[in-house]
């Protein structure tokens, strides 16, 4: 449904959806707002199987978000709220909520940035042909969309390796953007994991990663107190990078206690 520009879905939350102390995962959070993105860009008939007959790809490139210590139950509805923010020359940004669909209650919100690839000559495409297409509604999520730049650190808290396997692609055949996010967090550390949740994090994807492929993950504990991932492929190009910044978990009470389904 689009409304004054802005369209919504509601989603019902899954088991693999759900943490421990059940939040969202940020796989969940970012597979369901690009759902809602390719559900609103199929309406304006844009989407990812609309545009390669003209040899035209969608890019996600950046992606910012304000992550709430929101309870979600399993079976729990939620709705994400999408609309096109600012369109220049080369850049569509989309800014998005996701809430519970009956409260209202904010689970997650921030802005994404995205390009037309062109798949012969590889390079940036213009995008002029989606300017008569798409509803621009200037109402930014966080601060700007200028790009967020990450500090140089010189140290390296933890290091692993992680060899890209199936489960990692998408249908492009390349390694997910949601990919690169779950791969980075694995270098989180258990005590963090322990006594915090994420509060923001900030993705910025750069080149694409194959099958079989080896990515090397280094996380760095920054000034501010945030933790910055690097993956690196085998030539050392930075193919993502993501800050993470995170916070005491709040109490949850016991699901027994709070839930009751009759489905």
């Amino acid at each position: 449904m689009i409304t004054n520009g802005k369209y919504r879905h509601t989603y019902t939350s899954t088991a693999s959806d759900i943490t421990p102390l059940y939040r969202l995962t940020p796989n969940a959070m970012l597979m369901y707002f690009q759902d809602s993105f390719a559900r609103l860009m199929t309406i304006h008939g844009v989407a990812a199987f609309d545009i390669v007959k003209q040899r035209r790809m969608w890019v996600i490139t950046e992606v910012q978000m304000d992550v709430q210590p929101t309870v979600t139950y399993w079976a729990e509805d939620f709705t994400v709220e999408i609309w096109v923010s600012e369109l220049t020359s080369l850049r569509i940004y989309c800014d998005f909520r996701i809430v519970h669909k009956d409260s209202e209650q904010l689970i997650a919100s921030g802005t994404s940035q995205w390009n037309i690839l062109n798949l012969d000559t590889k390079r940036l495409e213009t995008t002029d042909f989606l300017a008569d297409k798409l509803t621009v509604v200037p109402e930014l999520m966080t601060a700007s969309h200028k790009k967020v730049r990450f500090p140089k650190v010189q140290s390296c808290d933890m290091q692993m390796e992680h060899r890209a396997t199936r489960l990692d692609l998408d249908f492009n055949f390349h390694v997910s953007n949601r990919s690169y996010v779950s791969i980075a967090l694995l270098t989180m550390p258990n005590d963090v994991l322990a006594t915090q949740m994420l509060k923001t994090v900030t993705v910025h994807w750069l080149h694409e990663t194959y099958l079989d492929e080896t990515l090397l993950c280094r996380m760095s504990r920054t000034e501010d107190g945030s933790y910055l991932h690097t993956l690196t492929n085998a030539d050392g190009v930075v193919v993502c990078e993501l800050m993470s910044q995170w916070q005491p978990q709040a109490e949850t009470p016991d699901v027994s206690e709070v839930l009751n389904r009759d489905l």
